[in-house]
């Protein structure tokens, strides 16, 4: 393995490791980044695209506080399919949509916290 790589991987998982403690899960988001690298994506433009995604949904509705869990995950897995957009499995989206209240857009956050 070459030193650039090592330096990377440990990078990573010293990333893990404050992430986890920290406590990092759906009521208390960490790093959105780091949440996709666990969930296995790799494409950096997905972040904003989910963030583009939460923003069009959240600020587009008639009534944002009506919204549901799975307007927002079936949204999200087309954007990419390692986000489940099974009805059992919404902890992933729940995640996504706090961080962005919590980080980024505060009229969100409610809507996260209503799921």
């Amino acid at each position: 393995m070459n030193k650039n790589l090592e330096e990377l991987t440990m990078l990573r998982k010293s990333a893990f490791e404050i992430a986890d403690f920290l406590k990092d899960n759906p009521e208390n988001p960490v790093s959105l980044s780091l949440f996709l690298l666990r969930l296995g994506i790799r494409d950096a433009g997905v972040e904003d695209k989910l963030i583009k995604k939460t923003a069009e949904i959240a600020f587009g509705a008639d009534d944002p506080m009506e919204l549901t869990v799975e307007d927002f995950q079936h949204e999200f897995h087309k954007i990419a399919s390692q986000i489940s957009d099974a009805p059992d499995e919404t902890e992933q989206t729940i995640y996504i949509v706090t961080w962005i209240g919590q980080h980024l857009f505060p009229r969100v956050y409610p809507i996260a916290m209503n799921f």
